[in-house]
């Protein structure tokens, strides 16, 4: 619990660094897979040191790291992918983080590295992902957005795009980052204070720090923190429990890949209700299983199923849109203060969850998940009445959104405008 508690105590620092770096995604990243190395070097000679102290200040450095590569790495996605592709390409991140979750619990069964002589190996491997990305982002060409809007380097926007485009053609990327920078002239580079204090911004502030909360607040860390000691309660062996474990990260990874190709067709607001409304429903049945469990013995079945279920619509929607939409529905401008605040207010949620839920499992028993089902269906209210689509929007429209009211209507006007616009060239 300490090592938990240890590593999302770094997140708060994170968003202080993340306005530090919020110039330089492409550099910003580069300089946390330092972190990243030196956290995970700290964990692996935990041992050999005979110190506690490295173990803590190793995932206090790992929390840093993490933080500011949940926040950097969807900016940089969203600014770097063509419009028809935001949404897939952002979903790949989450697609790392679900492979990394899985060869972690695969690595960490007692047959492999689970054991007293292999913990410091399998903490150490976290440098291999570090060492992999400093090796490769230096060939990825810089944000476009960051160039042409925050550097004003036109030529070397045109030079990225061109890269990332395989294409000559790039007049029309061009345009439209001229026009999201005409749009946000007057928001330029703005901090936390400013950001929570601006009118125009605060409705998609808002928007995206419920959209943080419905992925905490779900009862997921729940699940992946605590999956064992839930299958057990169910009546599951131990060792049983372990690999229907393991059995949630697959289903991670391969719901995160059926969703991919949705993200764009679909939509970020369908799938998220749809996410929501699963994993309300399988809430109450993970419930239902805990309630009747010794008197039918099947129980304990239902129970599996349905926490499986309840991970596969986590995957479909809150596992990656909340990181996603939050990108999306910010200018050049209030972008990275946006996601400074979003990474405090994810990360002291799953913390929260973290610390929290042996308290409630000890209270609540066989009522655990109903808090958690409660958050579902409020988050399920929250967006199906606020939160906009932005699936083949532009950064552009979507700030002219919420400029004209976002509703039902404002979304149907903006649409007419933009389509007219398209129309005339």
């Amino acid at each position: 619990m300490k090592n938990i508690s240890f590593l999302f105590c770094s997140r708060p620092f994170v968003c202080f660094l993340l306005l530090i770096f919020h110039d330089h995604r492409k550099g910003g990243l580069l300089l946390n897979n330092v972190l990243g190395i030196v956290g995970a070097c700290l964990m692996g000679c935990t041992k050999i040191a005979h110190s506690y102290e490295m173990l803590f200040f190793g995932r206090f450095i790992i929390g840093v790291n993490c933080g500011l590569n949940t926040s950097l790495v969807p900016m940089y996605i969203s600014e770097i992918a063509p419009l028809n592709l935001r949404g897939g390409l952002g979903t790949v991140n989450q697609l790392a983080v679900t492979v990394g979750l899985l060869v972690s619990q695969v690595l960490g069964i007692e047959q492999i590295l689970g054991t007293n002589e292999g913990w410091p190996v399998l903490l150490g491997l976290a440098i291999c992902p570090a060492i992999l990305q400093l090796l490769l982002l230096p060939i990825c060409p810089e944000s476009p957005r960051y160039l042409l809007i925050t550097k004003q380097w036109e030529e070397e926007a045109r030079k990225a795009l061109r890269r990332l485009r395989a294409s000559n053609q790039v007049e029309e990327d061009i345009e439209e980052m001229r026009a999201e920078e005409r749009a946000q002239q007057a928001e330029s580079t703005i901090s936390m204070t400013e950001l929570i204090c601006s009118p125009t911004l605060r409705a998609p502030l808002v928007i995206g720090v419920v959209m943080q909360l419905s992925q905490q607040l779900s009862g997921i860390n729940a699940v992946f923190y605590y999956s064992t000691s839930l299958f057990t309660s169910s009546g599951l062996t131990e060792e049983s429990a372990k690999f229907a474990t393991i059995g949630i990260g697959a289903i991670m990874v391969g719901m995160t890949l059926v969703s991919i190709p949705l993200m764009d067709r679909t939509g970020r607001r369908t799938l998220h209700l749809y996410g929501l409304g699963g994993m309300f429903i399988f809430s109450i049945f993970i419930t239902i299983s805990f309630l009747i469990k010794e008197m039918i013995d099947w129980m304990s079945y239902l129970s599996v199923v349905s926490t499986l279920s309840f991970v596969v619509f986590f995957a479909v929607g809150p596992g990656s849109i909340p990181w996603m939409i939050t990108a999306e529905l910010f200018s050049q401008g209030p972008r990275p203060a946006a996601m400074s605040i979003a990474v405090l207010v994810n990360w002291m949620a799953n913390f929260l969850v973290g610390i929290g839920f042996p308290s409630m499992k000890s209270s609540l028993e066989n009522y655990t998940f109903l808090p958690f089902s409660a958050f579902l269906a409020i988050f399920w209210i929250f967006t199906y009445k606020k939160v906009p689509e932005t699936k083949n929007k532009t950064f552009e429209e979507i700030l002219a959104l919420f400029r004209h009211g976002n509703d039902r209507y404002a979304q149907g006007q903006v649409h007419e405008i933009y389509s007219s616009k398209s129309l005339d060239k």
